[in-house]
């Protein structure tokens, strides 16, 4: 049986082939992709937004059935693309511990409203990795009977939401004559 938060070898070993291969780096990327499509370690949901708490909170924690109406309002914010996390893996080869620790900590996604990623900050609490929660699947993300018993049962403790502000996407350029 494959536990949620199972690290393979194969995986690694695959990395290492791939790596090795002759590959152009953008056929490497390709490869890499296609293999970890889908799988738990990626896009990880680490926290979840105030807001989006609250869409669930107003269905009573239950899953949302009409994708097109609530569903969409959530995205799952990367502060690392998976990109970034190929080309950094592929730069040099890394042992097993650390490649998945560059896994690990790339991967950390917030879970938030679209209406939220326009602002410059939100609001948000971390969502405990033992749990399992949110996992990864090849479209979306998993929420069930566990992510709605998660969030009710946070709902009867005292939440303390922490402040992320988002890093500014302009770059002042300003043309020096």
């Amino acid at each position: 049986m494959r536990f949620w938060n199972y690290k393979s070898e194969e995986f690694y070993n695959l990395y290492s082939q791939v790596f090795d291969s002759n590959f152009s780096i953008e056929k490497k990327k390709v490869v890499l992709k296609a293999l970890f499509s889908g799988e738990y370690s990626l896009m990880r949901i680490t926290s979840i937004s105030k807001q989006c708490y609250e869409e669930y909170k107003k269905n009573n924690f239950k899953k949302v059935t009409k994708f097109k109406r609530a569903n969409k309002k959530f995205v799952r914010y990367q502060f690392v693309t998976f990109n970034e996390t190929l080309k950094e893996i592929l730069e040099r080869k890394f042992e097993i511990k650390d490649f998945w620790k560059i896994i690990d900590e790339n991967e950390k996604t917030h879970l938030i409203t679209k209406g939220e990623k326009d602002k410059e900050e939100y609001s948000y609490i971390n969502i405990p990795i033992e749990g399992g929660y949110f996992l990864n699947k090849t479209v979306g993300f998993e929420y069930g009977k566990k992510e709605e018993l998660y969030l009710k049962y946070i709902s009867q403790q005292r939440i303390r939401w922490k402040k992320m502000k988002f890093k500014s996407k302009e770059i002042n350029s300003i043309p020096k004559d």
